[in-house]
């Protein structure tokens, strides 16, 4: 039996609640209150006055699995045509939330260890580390972190500019402790209380305004992954995007500054030197007068052969292409099988994936006067990749995305809203354009400004301003994640040294 010894109705029913409040924290539910005592029940289970060790890494384990379930159902429904067999897309989220589930495993029975010891105030940096264990590595995938479901009141994401989404995730895990604790001793309450009462204050006299100095155009044109690549499917989404831009430059006709932004891959060609697609696009770019930023498959040299880039180039009237991005962060066994430069016969296992080159460095592109930071699909939830191209000097941040094979389910919403954090972590106006949706514009305090619809061709224009200011978090970095692992540290030896 999973659970053994102390498996009874009260605890399924508390784990099932846990799972099913983090579940419901996210969109398209959205929720987001139900996060600050989503980890309460858990708690109770896992306490170390009324559970072992190992019955908390289970019942851990266990609360994680089926919340990863019900947050990411959507993998069940991705589109057919993007995933070789088909038939493996409810295993594969099987195996993910199962695997996802060992990080909350790990939490609680930190929990255990401290509540055990006495040391319980510890444990929102044990649940900081488990979190932030999730976004390191090829394997990358903070996609549910915690905090991730706060993006629905601005009024909570101020925190983020000074320690990031770590940060936000250390207060709602310690909100949750103090939840859980109050049980016991009402006290806690006020402790709780007070910290949200900080949390609120701090991030209202935080919160500003300002006006928009550059007016950008996304343009969504809703290209579908069952044509986009066939031979008819190409010259059709080359008129679209040609039709969308036109109107897009007539809407920016008297325009500051403008920009056009189209979504990742929007070009269904391959971008060389001297070739047909930076022909297309320099003469296009000319004739409407503004620069373009797009995303692009781009080809390089890797590990002794020529390899496609999922690339973005910044294409300028009169110049043509002025610069190119290559997607440092590639999404696992989607982009590229992981691992399979250092053990080349896992390329012998076809889920469907591409075999791309990831780009070497972060390149700002230059558009209108402005330094750029691309994000090209997934690397928006990765905040020490989004760090990387803060430091290089990006006063905007642009995210392409194709989230075509999501479908019609809560996953581009998902999506969009991890963004929404990348922004406020480091004060800076984001502009989300989505092949089929969600395309956003984001204010530096996290208040989506303008959004288009879901599965459309549109145009969705707004105003931006380029920033160079930097904040707190974009100068220190993962400080709080740091704590956690002390933390992690002194709950590990004080267990060590009582055994």
């Amino acid at each position: 039996m999973l659970l053994r010894d102390g498996l009874n109705l009260r605890v399924v029913t508390l784990l099932v609640l846990s799972a099913a409040a983090v579940t419901l924290s996210f969109p398209r539910t959205a929720l987001y209150a139900l996060v600050f005592v989503a980890l309460a029940p858990t708690l109770f289970v896992c306490h170390g006055a009324r559970a072992g060790a190992v019955f908390a890494f289970r019942a851990g384990w266990a609360m994680g699995f089926l919340a990863h379930m019900g947050t990411l159902w959507w993998i069940a429904r991705l589109y057919p045509t993007e995933i070789t067999y088909p038939w493996l897309r409810l295993p594969i989220l099987i195996l993910l939330a199962a695997f996802e589930g060992l990080f909350y495993g790990l939490a609680f029975l930190g929990w255990n260890a401290a509540s055990r010891h006495g040391r319980w105030w510890l444990w929102p940096g044990v649940w900081v580390v488990t979190e932030y264990a999730r976004s390191l590595t090829t394997l990358a995938f903070p996609w549910t972190v915690l905090a991730n479901t706060l993006t629905a009141q601005p009024l909570l994401l101020q925190p983020a500019a000074v320690g990031g989404v770590w940060l936000l995730d250390l207060g709602l895990a310690a909100v949750n402790m103090l939840v859980f604790k109050a049980v016991e001793r009402p006290r806690y309450a006020a402790v709780a209380a007070g910290l949200l009462a900080c949390w609120i204050g701090g991030s209202i006299l935080s919160m500003d305004t300002e006006a928009g100095s550059v007016d950008v155009a996304i343009v969504q044109p809703n290209a579908l992954p069952e044509f986009k690549w066939h031979q008819g499917g190409k010259s059709r989404v080359l008129s679209d995007l040609e039709a969308l831009s036109f109107a897009a430059a007539e809407s920016l006709r008297d325009a500051r500054a403008p920009l056009l932004i189209w979504p990742e891959t929007a070009l269904p060609m391959v971008v060389r030197p001297g070739g047909s697609a930076e022909f297309w696009l320099a003469r296009l770019v000319d004739e409407l007068g503004m620069p373009l930023i797009t995303g692009a498959l781009g080809t390089s040299y890797h590990r002794g052969q020529d390899l496609l880039t999922n690339a973005a180039v910044a294409v300028i009237p009169g110049r043509g292409i002025v610069g190119r991005y290559d997607k440092l962060h590639l999404v696992p066994f989607s982009e590229k099988m992981p691992f399979s430069d250092t053990f080349p016969a896992m390329k012998n296992i076809n889920f469907g994936q591409g075999d791309y080159a990831p780009g070497i460095e972060s390149v700002m592109l230059e558009a209108g006067g402005i330094r750029v930071g691309v994000l090209i699909c997934f690397e928006a939830i990765l905040p020490a990749l989004v760090r990387q191209h803060s430091d290089s000097g990006a006063e905007l941040f642009a995210n392409i995305t194709n989230d075509s094979w999501f479908g019609q389910s809560g996953a581009p919403e998902q999506h969009a809203s991890i963004s929404i954090l990348r922004a406020v972590e480091h004060r800076r106006w984001l502009v989300r354009a989505a092949n089929t949706g969600l395309s956003i514009i984001v204010d530096p305090w996290g208040r989506v400004i303008r959004r288009g619809g879901m599965f459309r061709p549109e145009v969705i224009t707004g105003s931006v301003r380029p920033r160079s200011d930097r904040t707190v978090y974009a100068r220190t970095g993962d400080w709080a994640a740091w704590l956690g692992i002390l933390a992690v540290a002194w709950v590990a030896v004080e267990a060590w040294i009582r055994r």
